[in-house]
């Protein structure tokens, strides 16, 4: 690969030796790559700010077949979401978002809308205020682009849908949505009718619009429980940055 330049989303960066950063980074066109920026730590030109996380930058980067990480020779910061890193809700909600990216999705793997979902969202933290339910509604657009798309239209046994299906189970083995009578028992989470409708709700709408929604106590709660037990079963394990956040979100609740 030659030098080329990409705009980038910096989800972590790391000391390494003594003036190294490695860098976990996110770009529209290349996708999802790990770089190695040489002197980043003690450079007064090459990297202003450019490598923080939660920033978007451009980059200047370079590719040897033999090495295993990209080299970043040199950065520009073109946004700093200045706020988000002046709020602690919102800067917990936009952590998560990238160490949700990270877990998902693989190095290499290029996916220009997952990029233009993750942008979206710091965009409208960096403006909006932190509320909860963006974290919700970015967990499941991000879901979808990932190949794990939940479908809450109808039973996904029988294929009852709307009114005829008030009461409803998530199986979060499979992923999959059930009438009352269909789950038979099985152990799942019981939704209630507001807890569908929003859910359908979020998935018909593109954030911009669906960051609008406002989820009711006892519906944010039933959302919150169906995407931990989901994200747990798809990681196997629960990420730091969301115990953190339930930590910074609960006096808000």
């Amino acid at each position: 690969m030659p030098a080329l330049s990409s705009e980038a989303i910096i989800l972590q960066s790391k000391p390494t030796g003594e003036s190294d950063l490695v860098v976990d980074f996110l770009s529209p066109a290349l996708g999802r790559l790990k770089g190695i920026a040489k002197g980043a730590k003690k450079s007064k030109k090459r990297f202003i700010h450019c490598l923080e996380p939660l920033s978007r930058s451009r980059l200047e980067l370079f590719e040897k077949p033999s090495q295993v990480w990209i080299r970043i020779d040199s950065g520009e910061l073109i946004e700093p979401f200045k706020g988000i890193r002046g709020d602690f809700r919102k800067w917990g909600l936009a952590a998560f978002a990238c160490e949700l990216i990270q877990e998902l999705v693989p190095v290499s793997d290029s996916c220009p809308q997952i990029y233009g979902l993750l942008r979206d969202t710091l965009e409208i933290l960096d403006r909006e205020k932190g509320d909860p339910e963006i974290g919700a509604l970015f967990q499941l657009k991000l879901l979808q682009l990932a190949g794990y798309g939940l479908s809450f239209e109808a039973c996904q046994s029988c294929g009852k849908r709307g009114p005829d299906m008030q009461q409803a189970v998530f199986l979060p083995g499979p992923g999959r949505l059930q009438c009352r009578q269909c789950a038979n028992g099985q152990s799942g989470i019981p939704l209630s009718p507001g807890a569908l409708q929003s859910l359908r709700q979020a998935n018909r709408m593109e954030l911009r619009r669906a960051v609008r929604l406002r989820f009711t106590v006892g519906t944010r709660a039933e959302i919150d429980t169906l995407l931990k037990k989901f994200r747990f079963q798809v990681l196997g394990r629960e990420l730091g940055s969301a115990r953190v956040l339930r930590q910074i979100q609960e006096p808000f609740r």
